[in-house]
């Protein structure tokens, strides 16, 4: 394949270049380090919910994100996989796509993005997981659209109809189909028709067909005990689409955009139009095995907060305030469970295993959102709020057992008063289905 790069560094998370995993065909490491630092390649830290750039490799180590990404296009490509090397991410994909709200699912979608226009990238075992993620995205969007109506609009129809006149007459097709035919009967008309069937809908059908085919063939999906529960979605959405035409053009598709009247249709075509570009448009792709990628990034850290997110959801009986914004608008709380006057953070830090490491601005950070009067109103002056970090780790996952679950199992944070820090771990595979 021509697009298949000359090099590839692989490097896992917070991995420098100085020791990296392995290299491509040979790659001559002292060579082309050298060569790399005459690129003067602008290595820079990855702004606030901001688009990573070279998967927010800073001062020549690796970040939190992981994916492909090309740092001489065509010619060196850069693979960051986990440095857990069996992470589930559909286990995680399923769990943050159970959100009901605008404001989660607009959360999840930054948590990875996809260049389709750069040149594709030879696919690392480890990260083979982005075609279903993508369309297990792709259904929840659709889930949320179906519940509040698809979008109709008027449509322009010709028909030659039978003994009588609707809309208006198409005098030239009507003389030519018709009087030169001696079809009395028959009126050759154009008319609108207020529909579902409109050409946005045909490209989520579309995609929602492509969406079946691909599912069908993932086996990591297949593992998974949902699997079936994500069979009768898709079944639900087939059912819900069963009157709309698939019948769509790519170049039909390439124009679509969405309506501001309809602002749930924008991340839905985005990611149709995803799905289409993938296998470019093809069903026959849609059953192939895919060895290439376009470049793509998962942010780990922000994938991790909806991971946990949901762990948080099955344990409370109280409800968890989501990414909950304080006094000012940089000033976010992670997690707020109010009627517990808990301040919760989750750290995507594996240090925290350690039993005497902790990050003084992690500190801070807790301390000002466990101040701030709009995210836990009406407390005492004297009052100091319990602040939680929540770190990857390899305990047991939190069993929804009691509400007061962090007070319980939470382990202390020496020297700060009220701090403690407890593990959601990372989801892996089953070595059974491996």
């Amino acid at each position: 394949m021509d697009n298949k790069p000359k090099d590839i560094i692989l490097l896992q998370e917070h991995q420098p270049f100085a020791n990296p995993s392995g290299y491509g065909n040979g790659l001559d490491y002292t060579s082309k380090m050298e060569y790399l630092y005459g690129l003067n390649l602008k290595f820079q830290e990855t702004g606030f919910l901001k688009e990573p750039k070279f998967l927010g490799i800073n001062d020549w180590t690796a970040s939190y994100f992981i994916g492909a990404a090309w740092l001489i296009p065509d010619e060196l490509a850069v693979v960051v996989t986990p440095k857990l090397p069996d992470v589930d991410f559909v286990q995680m994909f399923l769990a943050a796509l159970e959100v009901d709200t605008q404001k989660e699912s607009n959360y999840f979608a930054q948590c990875y993005g996809i260049q389709f226009d750069e040149p594709q990238i030879e696919t690392h075992e480890e990260l083979n997981q982005l075609t279903p993620l993508l369309v297990l995205h792709f259904i929840s969007l659709l889930e949320r659209l179906v519940k509040h109506g698809l979008k109709k609009d008027y449509l322009l129809h010709e028909e030659n109809l039978k003994a009588k006149v609707k809309g208006r007459i198409l005098f030239g097709k009507h003389l030519k189909t018709n009087v030169f035919q001696q079809r009395s009967d028959r009126i050759y008309c154009q008319y609108q028709e207020y529909t579902d069937d409109i050409p946005e809908n045909r490209l989520l059908k579309k995609a929602l067909l492509f969406s079946e085919r691909i599912l069908d063939r993932c086996d990591s999906l297949k593992r998974q005990s949902q699997y079936p529960d994500v069979q009768l979605r898709l079944n639900r959405l087939k059912a819900s689409f069963s009157h709309i035409s698939d019948d769509i053009e790519p170049y039909q598709v390439q124009k679509l955009s969405s309506n501001k009247l309809f602002k749930g249709y924008k991340e839905a075509i985005k990611v149709a139009k995803m799905i289409l570009r993938r296998f470019d448009y093809s069903i026959r792709e849609a059953s192939s095995e895919q060895h290439f990628t376009p470049p793509f990034w998962i942010d780990m850290a922000r994938l991790y907060e909806m991971w946990v997110w949901k762990q948080l959801q099955n344990s409370s009986i109280y409800p968890v305030l989501f990414q909950e914004v304080g006094s000012y608008r940089r000033q976010v709380a992670d997690f707020v469970i109010k009627e517990e006057k808990l301040i919760l953070d989750a750290k995507y830090k594996p240090n925290y295993t350690n039993e005497n490491w902790v990050d003084v601005e992690d500190i801070r950070e807790l301390s000002g959102n466990a101040r701030d009067e709009r995210l836990l109103p009406n407390l005492p002056e004297d009052y100091s709020p319990r602040c939680i970090i929540i770190y990857p780790g390899n305990t047991d996952e939190l069993k929804p057992e009691s509400d007061i679950l962090f007070e319980q199992q939470g382990k202390k944070i020496p020297h700060y008063r009220n701090f403690f820090k407890i593990s959601v771990p990372l989801p892996i595979y089953n070595n059974e289905h491996k």
